[in-house]
């Protein structure tokens, strides 16, 4: 359930600028970005601002899961563009830990999470 904090994302622009697709809407407030025709890879990162939470799912060229990664306590999400790489960048916090999740988009798709006790 979604507490009082808010989770701020950037507009669709920003996304459409940095990773040249079009985050879409797939559920009442959940955006898609669907990252496959500009990776080759079958990632699909989504994002809930009234939930806050954020799902990764990256599938092999078979269509078998290869990460299914779903967050709660999403604050902030970002898009960072530094040292030739393109990234989508969330930050969490809950009473219980912090940490920042983030889907590498170019020049390949890789993704790495930190979480620490609060």
């Amino acid at each position: 359930m979604a507490d009082s904090q808010e989770f701020v994302a950037p507009e669709a622009q920003k996304i459409i600028n940095a990773l040249g697709v079009m985050p879409e809407l797939t559920g009442e407030r959940q955006w898609s970005v669907h990252l496959a025709e500009v990776t080759g890879e079958d990632v699909v990162f989504s994002y809930d601002t009234q939930w806050r939470s954020v799902r990764i799912v990256w599938n092999t060229p078979e269509g078998a899961p290869r990460v299914k990664l779903f967050r709660e306590g999403a604050k902030l999400l970002r898009v960072a563009e530094e040292r030739g790489e393109t990234s989508l960048i969330v930050e969490f916090g809950t009473r219980d830990s912090d940490g920042t999740l983030t889907l590498q988009v170019f020049p390949a798709v890789a993704i790495s999470d930190e979480v620490m006790l609060s």
